[in-house]
Formats: structure tokens, C-alpha cells, sequence
């Protein structure tokens, strides 16, 4: 029994963590648009830098979820 309930634990908090790309990656999108935020628009090593944590997210949560399904 307990067992069971520690993997609906881990398999819950994969689920949770599938959902922050659908935050992280339109965030980072509408920030470096110039249209959007017009002067306050992000400026171009702090896009570089939050696409490669975007993609660092992406990627690890793709792992989660390949080690999570095999």
C-alpha cells in the first residue's frame, strides 16, 4: 500500500512539473516582444539566457518524463 501511494506521489509531481514549459515558454515570448512591452522589452543576453533555461526545462522534464513512463 504504501508503495503505491509514494508512486502516485512521483507520478503527481510529474504531472505538475510538465506544466510550468506552458508558463515558462509564453513568458519569455511575450517579454522579448518589442510590440508587447515596448521599452521595458528584455534585452538580448537576458533572452539568450532565459531561452536557455526554458530549453534546460524543457529537456529535463522530457527526461522526468521518459524515466517516469520506463
Amino acid at each position: 500500500m504504501a508503495r503505491i501511494s509514494v508512486n502516485l506521489r512521483v507520478f503527481s509531481q510529474v504531472i505538475l512539473s510538465l506544466q510550468l514549459p506552458f508558463a515558462v515558454i509564453p513568458l519569455v515570448m511575450f517579454t522579448s516582444n518589442r510590440n508587447l512591452m515596448g521599452e521595458l522589452v528584455n534585452p538580448f543576453w537576458l533572452k539568450a539566457l532565459a531561452w536557455l533555461v526554458a530549453s534546460i526545462i524543457v529537456g529535463l522534464n522530457s527526461w522526468l518524463l521518459l524515466q517516469t513512463i520506463f
